[in-house]
């Protein structure tokens, strides 16, 4: 009796020796040597003695000569915090999806402090017409373009005017119903109709209409363009499913094709591998017919699973996806290279909701996004392109604003004054 308590003692013990060891390898396996290499972002020189550490933790490293970091990171996600004399602090996000980093620091200049104001700036319209609404508008080079309208669209006209508010050009009457303007990747102009395009072209004071597309072989090529530059044209492609997007780049020259990144909407995803009776409802583009199934239809669509709303941009000399899924932003150089990960910290609210819309204002390379609460106050937030943190910036004068842009320093957008017909008008904020 006593040797077989023996045996089982010993067997006991074995055991927890065998898931001590386990644990003790465990531990030294999760410990993850990560790599990375800071350089200036101007010169694109490497930066020695940059400080790298662990947020929440006493864990770090300096960059060696080169610009080469080696840091020990035991779980994830967690904060970088990369700092230097004499360069702008970053707060790098690192994920599981990030492998190696090459952090860009920017040249730090000092400037006199922001004063802060506390009275909201007055909304003053940009266009006031008694005989004419604003349709749709464009802002483009300082230009700002209006389609202006009176008696339900029978008599439509485009202005374009300078940011002072002068008249620098105006069509003639447009010869059919316009629905909108749209301004592409190459900074072209366009008023589109059910059916067509035509592209807006300004000659001294009078804006012309030419080069009539097809609205359908329009769409397919210059809806999916987002950026361009001399020698790369940039498109954005959604998934049927609208779930996920595709950012890739073509070569101008050769029409070579290469992905530059794909963001999706992890949860939402997930959620509909649990329920793939559900799919086939996210490729309708059009209603069903059955009373029933447009409502399984529109509560998939407009509430379960909504688009993946997901951006590129272009600001200075660096391309930033926002991930509007996961509120983060992933910045590449212009060839396509890899560099950071940052996130947003977006508070969960319950009196309104963060549009995921973001507005970038290409004059001083800020970027922007909002929050709409439930009575229609939409705020404007400043996203920090150095740590992803959100800095707000002011609240528009009127609520539900629509189709709203950022260019030098001015908030725009269009507003539905109530109570009258015709009555949608362009105004701007100072920010």
């Amino acid at each position: 009796m006593t040797c077989c308590l023996l045996k089982r003692i010993k067997l006991c013990l074995t055991v927890l020796i065998v898931i001590f060891c386990n644990m003790i390898l465990m531990a030294q396996t999760s410990r993850l040597l990560f790599n990375g290499k800071v350089l200036d972002r101007e010169t694109m020189a490497p930066v020695p003695g940059v400080n790298i550490s662990i947020a929440g933790s006493r864990r770090g490293c300096s960059t060696n000569p080169d610009g080469d970091f080696s840091v020990k990171i035991y779980t994830r996600p967690v904060y970088l915090n990369v700092s230097h004399v004499g360069y702008e602090t970053q707060k790098i996000w690192l994920d599981s999806t990030v492998k190696t980093i090459t952090i860009l620091l920017n040249p730090y200049r000092h400037l006199l402090g922001e004063v802060e104001i506390k009275a909201e700036t007055k909304s003053t319209p940009f266009f006031k017409d008694k005989k004419y609404a604003v349709l749709d508008y464009e802002v483009d080079s300082n230009f700002v373009y209006l389609l202006i309208y009176r008696f339900r669209l029978d008599k439509a006209e485009i202005l374009c005017k300078s940011l002072d508010g002068d008249t620098i050009a105006l069509s003639v009457v447009l010869p059919f119903k316009p629905e909108g303007l749209f301004l592409d990747c190459m900074h072209n102009l366009h008023v589109l109709t059910k059916d067509s395009a035509y592209q807006v072209v300004r000659q001294n004071g009078t804006l012309m209409l030419c080069y009539a597309t097809d609205i359908k072989r329009f769409k397919t090529f210059l809806f999916d363009c987002v950026i361009s530059t001399d020698s790369l044209l940039f498109f954005r492609k959604e998934s049927p499913n609208q779930l996920n997007v595709e950012f890739y780049q073509v070569n101008r020259q050769n029409s070579q094709k290469k992905l530059l990144t794909a963001v999706g909407d992890k949860e939402k995803l997930k959620m509909l591998s649990q329920n793939p009776q559900e799919y086939a409802y996210l490729l309708m583009h059009e209603p069903p017919r059955n009373y029933d199934d447009v409502i399984t239809w529109l509560w998939l669509k407009k509430i379960v699973y909504k688009t993946n709303t997901s951006s590129l941009h272009w600001i200075k000399d660096i391309l930033v996806v926002f991930n509007t899924a996961d509120y983060t932003l992933e910045l590449y150089t212009m060839n396509g290279m890899f560099t950071s990960k940052l996130r947003m910290p977006v508070p969960d609210v319950s009196d309104g909701r963060w549009t995921t819309e973001i507005y970038i204002d290409k004059t001083d390379y800020k970027a922007y996004t909002s929050f709409m609460t439930k009575s229609g106050n939409f705020t404007l937030w400043q996203i920090n392109l150095n740590t992803g943190e959100l800095k707000r910036k002011l609240t528009a004068e009127h609520g539900y604003p629509q189709k709203v842009r950022i260019h030098k320093n001015f908030l725009f957008y269009l507003y539905d004054i109530p109570g009258e017909g015709d009555n949608k008008l362009l105004y701007r904020q100072k920010l």
